[in-house]
């Protein structure tokens, strides 16, 4: 038997919404295990090997972190239906990455910071949210809020909705036609995420763009199910990782059984994932890391936006 796809994530997790809808898209079950979206996290950090953004994909004693690389692990074991629809699968995959690129940082940069100013007292924004957020941004979230700094992120805002309004302007279904891809995933959960904040439908998103939404939302989350963060670390104390990929070790990457850190380069620098290096290539970095919850997890990262450091004079397999 397969082993199970145990997603962990929290409700408003704008990069969870993303993995969700793929999971929609390919119409999979999986295994729902809510965590918290702030520090402390005892029952999910163990299977990262320290590492604390959300979500991560568990399937056995492998564990997926960072959308982008959940995502490319679902499309490798269920191709179909892909998230690259049509014949040209490579120049989708490239088109999606570069889209990323600008949906993951600057649009959602600028759709929170929208929201957190316009709508400084919405019930998320609790004293204890703010100070991890600060913690994860490595700056102060306090100064982030007033209509009139809200004003001057809509206006950087207003161009970019233009972009998503001119590529549907023509009347179709989906960004890149009239099916689903992981294009529309990409651009829909940095502004889905304003809705979630504010706590209603944000009236600066243009109607064919609020259309487009909806045709998002109603393809679903495929079929979820609830797990406990203790069954979930019981799967993978029971579960041995799969063997390593084939490494390719370039110029300036540490040598596969080094022991490294594989550190976020945009938030959450203070918690990385460590252990020791099982794989290396160009787009992709993998390491095994101990701890007495889960035995021996394997935690998977995409490279783009991840520093992979050699640490010397520390155990190799760390426990925590």
């Amino acid at each position: 038997m397969a082993p199970e796809l145990i997603l962990h994530h929290y409700d408003f997790s704008c990069f969870s919404e993303k993995v969700r809808l793929v999971l929609g898209m390919k119409g999979l079950r999986w295994r729902s295990v809510s965590i918290s979206p702030t520090l402390p996290k005892p029952d999910y950090m163990p299977l990262t090997g320290g590492y604390r953004r959300a979500p991560a994909l568990q399937i056995g004693a492998d564990v997926y972190c960072d959308s982008v690389r959940i995502i490319e692990e679902l499309e490798e074991r269920f191709p179909e239906p892909s998230v690259y629809p049509g014949p040209n699968h490579r120049e989708q995959r490239a088109f999606a990455a570069a889209l990323q690129g600008w949906t993951d940082s600057t649009l959602l940069r600028c759709t929170i910071n929208y929201i957190s100013c316009l709508h400084p007292d919405a019930p998320r924004f609790t004293a204890e949210f703010l100070a991890d957020r600060a913690a994860l941004f490595g700056k102060s979230m306090v100064g982030l809020k007033g209509r009139d700094t809200a004003m001057e992120y809509l206006a950087q805002l207003r161009p970019q909705l233009e972009w998503i309004r001119e590529v549907l302007s023509d009347g179709r279904h989906y960004l890149a036609g009239e099916a689903m891809s992981l294009a529309d995933c990409a651009v829909y959960h940095a502004l889905w995420i304003m809705d979630q904040l504010a706590y209603e439908r944000v009236s600066s998103i243009p109607p064919s763009i609020r259309s487009w939404m909806d045709r998002i939302a109603v393809r679903g989350h495929g079929s979820p199910s609830p797990m406990s963060a203790l069954e979930a670390l019981g799967v993978a104390a029971a579960t041995d990782p799969r063997p390593a990929s084939p490494s390719q070790v370039l110029e300036g990457d540490p040598p596969v059984g080094a022991e490294v850190r594989i550190t976020p380069t945009d938030t959450g620098r203070a918690n990385p994932s460590t252990g020791t290096l099982s794989y290396i290539d160009a787009t992709r970095a993998g390491l095994l890391h101990r701890n007495d919850r889960v035995g021996v997890v394997a935690v998977h990262f995409p490279r783009f936006r991840y520093e992979v450091r050699a640490v010397a004079g520390e155990r190799a397999l760390s426990d925590s």
